[in-house]
């Protein structure tokens, strides 16, 4: 079964609000609500790109799969490979638990890749 799962992309890029947080960028309380509540049978073209931009991710990280028994089966099944984000312990939360010097290889390491997306941009 192919099902929508937005909180999956918003608890993996650790946005508390949820609600608030999509109303707040544009989208209506009452679609929010379904897509929040798994009450979603079909979302636009125009919303899932805007969530795809907003978010910064793919239609794949959104949606996630799961066989029923009533399904035909193969282990090629592309379908498969929608599996739900594995959300882990906060970053935040991590980064307290680092020593100064951890923190700044952190921090190094977070800047390097910031340099590289801002070259990648402007070459």
């Amino acid at each position: 079964m192919l099902s929508f799962n937005i909180a999956g992309v918003l608890n993996a890029r650790e946005i508390p609000n949820h609600n608030q947080y999509l109303c707040r960028h544009g989208f209506s309380p009452f679609m929010v609500s379904r897509w929040l509540n798994h009450k979603t049978q079909s979302i636009s073209n125009r919303n899932l790109e805007q969530l795809c931009l907003l978010l910064h991710c793919t239609p794949n990280d959104l949606y996630v799969y799961s066989s029923t028994p009533n399904t035909f089966q193969t282990k090629n099944q592309p379908l498969y490979n929608l599996k739900p984000l594995t959300v882990k312990q906060p970053v935040v939360q991590l980064l307290h638990q680092l020593s100064v010097e951890q923190f700044k290889e952190v921090r190094d390491a977070f800047d390097e890749i910031l340099k590289n997306m801002e070259h990648e941009k402007h070459p």
